[in-house]
């Protein structure tokens, strides 16, 4: 059976990859206002950016430590030592991708199933979640 993971090399070209897609379709679509938002505005005022493909490396340095800080988490509390880095790479990339695919969804055919984007959380979450049990039994089988 193929790797449950992604290298950390594929996991992070693809995970840069969706940051700056993430990032082009809000200076297109949404002019910019994305940039905006309650989670994004204090990092962007702290560092003087006002678009978003600006903001691609913050975001990008932001994900390294959580990554680094979930395979720490994911190693001590879930015992897996070998590729922790990778599983929670990985999730991040799904979920993110998730994400861009719902924006796509948006800007291109007008898909309203959610109000608001905050509504999705819960749902990338779940998303998450599952995975990252999926693969964690599938690497602690190894």
């Amino acid at each position: 059976m193929k790797k449950p993971v992604l290298s950390k090399t594929w996991a992070w070209i693809i995970l840069i990859g969706l940051v700056v897609l993430d990032a082009s379709l809000d200076l297109i679509f949404a002019e910019g206002k994305g940039i905006e938002g309650n989670i994004l505005k204090p990092i962007a005022d702290l560092f003087g950016i006002n678009n978003p493909l600006f903001l691609t490396p913050v975001i990008l340095i932001i994900f390294y430590f959580v990554v680094k800080g979930g395979a720490w988490l994911t190693k001590k509390v879930d015992k897996i030592p070998a590729q922790a880095e990778e599983l929670v790479l990985t999730a991040l990339v799904i979920v993110y991708g998730i994400l861009d695919l719902w924006l796509i969804s948006v800007y291109f055919f007008n898909f309203r199933l959610f109000k608001s984007q905050f509504y999705l959380i819960p749902v990338l979450i779940v998303i998450g979640i599952a995975y990252s049990w999926w693969a964690e039994n599938k690497l602690k089988k190894k």
